[in-house]
C-alpha cells in the first residue's frame, strides 16, 4: 500500500483530502456545530464555523459557503441549531481553482446520503493495465470512470489505458475490414458488404 504525502502532511486538526482514499466517500452524522471556533490555518488563527461528527475518529470540518449551502439542502434548514442528527455524504472534488492554484477539496453532496451513516464507499481500484490509480477524466469522477471502463472493457482502467485499448480495437477492426475487402469483388456498386447500403459498425 503506497503512502501519499497528503496523508502525512495534511492538516491534523480538520478533515481534508488526505483523509480520503481516491474515489472514497464518507457518510457522517452532525453532532454539533460551533458557530465561532478558533482554528489555526495557513493564514493564522481565526474564528470559523466548525462541524463536529457523531462518528468517532473523524476530524471536524470547517464550514465555507459551498459546504454550508449543501448541508442546508440536505437538512432542509439553514440554521445550525437544526443540523445535529443530520447525515451528509462527503467526497473530494478535484480541479478547483483557488488562490492562483488548482486544488482539491472536501465537498458535501447536495442530497441525502445514499450510504448508511459511518459507511464508506469502497475506494476506486487501480488500473488493471498499468497499476496506477484511476484519476478523474473526460468529466467523470475516478469512481465513475472505473465503472464505465469495467462495463465496456471488463476491467477498471485509467483514461490513458482505456484509450490504448480503444485504439487497438479500432486498428484490429480496420485491419479485418481491409482483409475482407481484398477478397470481395464489387459489381460496379460501392455498397459495403453486409447489406443494402447498411453501414458497418
Amino acid at each position: 500500500m503506497k503512502t501519499h504525502w497528503k496523508k502525512v502532511v495534511s492538516d491534523p486538526n480538520f478533515i481534508g483530502e488526505g483523509d480520503f482514499q481516491e474515489g472514497e466517500e464518507k457518510v457522517l452524522t452532525i453532532d454539533r456545530v460551533n458557530a465561532s471556533e478558533t482554528v489555526q490555518t495557513a493564514e493564522g488563527k481565526s474564528k470559523k464555523a466548525v462541524v463536529h461528527w457523531k462518528e468517532p475518529g473523524n476530524k471536524p470540518m470547517i464550514l465555507n459557503v459551498a459546504r454550508s449551502k449543501n448541508i442546508e439542502k440536505v437538512a432542509g434548514s439553514g440554521y445550525f441549531e437544526d443540523w445535529p442528527g443530520v447525515s451528509v455524504q462527503l467526497y473530494i472534488e478535484h480541479g478547483i481553482k483557488a488562490f492562483g492554484e488548482v486544488v482539491s477539496a472536501v465537498r458535501v453532496r447536495p442530497y441525502k446520503p445514499r450510504l448508511q451513516p459511518g459507511q464508506q464507499r469502497p475506494p476506486v481500484p487501480p488500473c488493471t493495465d498499468c497499476g496506477n490509480p484511476i484519476q478523474p477524466a473526460y468529466g467523470m469522477t475516478a469512481d465513475r470512470l472505473a465503472g464505465y471502463t469495467a462495463k465496456n472493457y471488463g476491467v477498471p482502467l485509467c483514461a490513458e489505458c482505456a484509450q490504448k485499448r480503444k485504439d487497438a480495437a479500432a486498428a484490429a477492426a480496420t485491419e479485418g475490414e481491409s482483409k475482407e475487402s481484398e477478397g470481395t469483388e464489387h459489381d460496379g456498386d460501392e455498397r459495403p458488404a453486409g447489406g443494402d447500403g447498411e453501414e458497418l459498425l
